[in-house]
């Protein structure tokens, strides 16, 4: 476990980007004919598993260097009263809302239909 880590974590920002993948929702899977996509800014997003188990919300920051997600409705109050976003993994949370401004999501979705190319 701990090679692991160290393994991920030494490797450079645009290596550990295809490692931020994160499971799409059923009805994303068969629209898109994938099973994951990498996440971020603006995605909307369920939580799957811990604390907030069911809770849905919007994507606030990706953290490639810490490989965390932070979600506008994972917040945790702080003794002083100030409140705090939970960083979360992707093995965490599944997508449900693709935001498609992207032209490379663009594209994907155009690309969907077409099947897989070989």
């Amino acid at each position: 476990q701990i090679q692991q880590n160290t393994y991920l974590l030494m490797k450079p920002l645009h290596k550990k980007k295809k490692f931020m993948n994160t499971a799409l929702s059923k009805d994303l899977r068969v629209q898109l004919k994938r099973r994951s996509l990498g996440i971020r800014k603006g995605d909307q997003v369920q939580i799957v598993k811990g604390k907030f188990k069911g809770t849905q919300g919007t994507v606030t920051n990706v953290d490639l260097k810490k490989m965390k997600i932070y979600i506008d409705s994972a917040v945790v109050k702080k003794k002083s009263g100030g409140q705090v976003q939970v960083p979360l993994t992707t093995a965490k949370l599944r997508i449900t809302k693709l935001i498609t401004a992207d032209k490379s999501r663009q594209k994907l979705l155009e690309s969907a239909g077409r099947g897989k190319v070989q």
